[in-house]
């Protein structure tokens, strides 16, 4: 009787995303999972078995042979299948496209030492889960401890957001619950926005022999291996970015995302998933606890934590107040002598005061470099391009004269459209204007200027590290521990008005971020009473959320509704005019923009996707290229 296997082959049109039928020679016995390689349109390519059966829907005498297997490993079964197709969907992507993703290039030696690993072992349930660790006290985690220790009840799975005290290790908090899941006799996934990560570290400390380090910087056979033992259940904690998302792990009790907001969640390739809402998925899929950890909730966690579909896991908000820093804030507005300084007098004081007292102190500069982009002395606006609106910076061989890195505009330097001063000064620092202005201020400090997620901190103190966001979002580990007497913020309108939906939100998560590592912040700013000022001097996410929402909602951004972004190679007016002859009647579509691109404002995403799943298959018949990003400003 002929056998036909159902194969989801690697090619990338729209149109073409639909699983092949291939016959089966007698003793070719493919499962479900298999890599298998197969001929498509002249040429033999990769493909992957979703299904083996009796019957074709196409004419048997035209259905081809199928030419080779490629390895024996199953690498997913009918749960990663359903998750896969969830991606695919949710993103406006192919099945092919998501499988790209989940399976790694074949390493063929790899596989040929994985036949000799035997039976994996499942991990050892202990009779009572472990006590929790004193960390938790102040917490109100009593539902988390309890579901990853797999004693919980909750139907669906329950998700939390924990949020950690300042002072607190998110690392160890991670750690404990690893272990919990671990005794509980279930697996556990971490994912972590860098390889650095004192979170991932801590995972794979507690999974010992037992885990799988899937970082990326690892070599190709290495991290082949990794992936390997999570198929094949040999790994019990498996850690990686956002691409472990889609890595099979058997058994699965705990998926925990470590800084879920971070931007390098969002994959850059199709479909442009991103790995929090995969893992959120992921778990409830197969019935396991979801835990996002996080200073300040990314817009799409705070759309779940208001609908009731993640519950917070946090201390109360009076021990929050009482962990918190102490936050002064100087206004770079105020008319008195010395307020528009680079460093304010308080802020300098504060320095000076860390310096004197033998100890750290940090400096968060909004950039790295020396800061080129050019603003008045005298009111503090920005000088703009008159052609484009970008940034005015000084020409390098002519100080004199003024150039616009966006267009190219280049002229000479005038007065202030809006007060009439000449003077100029750089909008922002950088990290290595900032480190040498504070190493002549200070010559009895080690100045350390720290730009990226590897940056070495100063040794000896006192020290004053001048850190840029990489350096930031890594736990630092120049301070071994202790608490920098001081955080300054400079440049704070730097980075809170730049021209991005997310600014406000993006700037303070970065400075609640820093500000845990420290007793004191100073913050210099011309808009005191800006939301994310105020939720920093607050310590009051929840509070920042509430107005941002309001007006988001007005304008019709996240939260309240949700953005994808349709960028064609060509034509964008006749695909723009298509999605609004296609998309449901309350989607507004903007656009398309200077660069050919559509903005569409979903109300309800489901029923955008289904109309975009027409209008990209016929795009692909007409072999036109259109990307489709679902979220887009998920990339930061």
């Amino acid at each position: 009787m002929a056998r036909y296997a159902r194969v989801c082959v690697d090619v990338r049109p729209a149109h073409l995303d639909r699983p092949f039928d291939y016959a089966l020679e007698e003793g070719v016995e493919p499962v479900a999972g298999q890599r298998v390689v197969v001929p498509f349109a002249g040429r033999r390519r990769t493909g992957w078995v979703l299904g083996v059966g009796e019957d074709t829907d196409a004419d048997p005498e035209r259905v081809k042979p199928l030419h080779r297997l490629a390895g024996d490993v199953a690498w997913f079964d009918e749960d990663d299948l359903a998750l896969y197709r969830w991606v695919a969907r949710r993103w406006a992507g192919t099945l092919a496209d998501v499988l790209r993703h989940a399976v790694p290039p074949r390493v063929a030696a790899v596989e040929a030492e994985a036949a000799r690993w035997g039976e994996p072992d499942a991990p050892s349930r202990a009779e009572r889960p472990p006590c929790p660790a004193r960390t938790w006290r102040p917490y109100d985690a009593s539902a988390l401890l309890k579901a990853t220790a797999g004693r919980g009840e909750a139907d669906p799975p329950p998700a939390f957001w924990l949020r950690p005290l300042p002072g607190d290790d998110p690392a160890l908090l991670a750690a404990d619950l690893v272990a919990r899941t671990l005794a509980s006799g279930r697996r556990a996934l971490v994912l972590s926005p860098d390889p650095a990560s004192p979170v991932a570290d801590a995972a794979l400390a507690v999974g010992g022999a037992d885990a799988a380090d899937l970082r990326a910087g690892q070599p190709e056979r290495q991290r082949y291996r990794a992936a390997l033992r999570c198929r094949l259940g040999h790994a019990h904690v498996a850690v990686g970015e956002r691409g472990a998302a889609l890595t099979g792990l058997p058994d699965l009790g705990l998926v925990l995302v470590d800084d879920e907001a971070n931007p390098a969640y969002k994959e850059r390739r199709s479909p442009h998933h991103h790995a929090r809402d995969v893992a959120l998925a992921r778990a409830r899929m197969v019935g396991a606890t979801a835990v996002l950890l996080g200073e300040l909730p990314s817009a799409a966690l705070w759309r779940l934590l208001e609908a009731g579909h993640v519950t917070p896991a946090r201390a109360h908000r009076p021990t929050e107040r009482e962990r918190a820093p102490r936050v002064d804030v100087a206004d770079l507005d105020d008319p008195r002598p010395g307020a528009r300084a680079r460093l304010t007098s308080r802020a300098a004081r504060a320095l000076s005061e860390a310096v004197a007292e033998g100890r750290a102190a940090i400096v968060l500069a909004a950039r790295g470099g020396q800061g080129a982009a050019l603003a008045c002395t005298g009111c503090g606006t920005r000088l703009v391009c008159a052609d484009c609106g970008g940034s005015l910076r000084p020409d390098r061989e002519d100080e004199a004269v003024r150039q616009c890195p966006a267009c190219g505009w280049r002229g000479p330097a005038r007065a202030c459209e809006a007060c009439g001063d000449t003077r100029t000064a750089p909008l922002a620092a950088g990290a290595g204007r900032l480190a040498t202005e504070l190493a002549r201020a200070h010559p009895t400090a080690e100045i350390a200027r720290m730009e990226g997620f590897d940056a070495d901190g100063p040794k000896a103190r006192p020290a004053i590290g001048v850190m840029t966001r990489g350096s930031v979002v890594t736990r630092p580990r120049w301070l071994a521990g202790e608490r920098a007497a001081v955080l300054v913020v400079p440049d704070a309108d730097a980075l809170r008005a730049r021209p991005a939906l997310e600014a406000g939100e993006d700037a303070l998560r970065l400075w609640m971020d820093a500000a845990r590592e420290a007793d004191r912040v100073v913050v210099q700013t011309r808009e005191p009473g800006d939301a994310a000022v105020q939720a920093l001097v607050r310590w009051d996410p929840d509070g920042f959320w509430r107005r941002e929402a309001a007006w988001r909602a007005e304008l019709g951004f996240p939260p309240a509704r949700w953005l994808v972004a349709v960028r064609p190679a060509a034509e964008p007016a006749e695909v723009a005019a298509a999605l609004r002859q296609a998309l449901p009647a309350d989607d507004e579509v903007l656009g398309p923009d200077l660069d050919g691109a559509s903005l569409v404002k979903s109300v309800a995403l489901p029923a955008t996707l289904e109309a975009l799943v027409g209008l990209r298959e016929a795009w692909s018949r007409e072999g036109r290229r259109v990307v489709v990003d679902v979220d887009p400003t998920s990339a930061g």
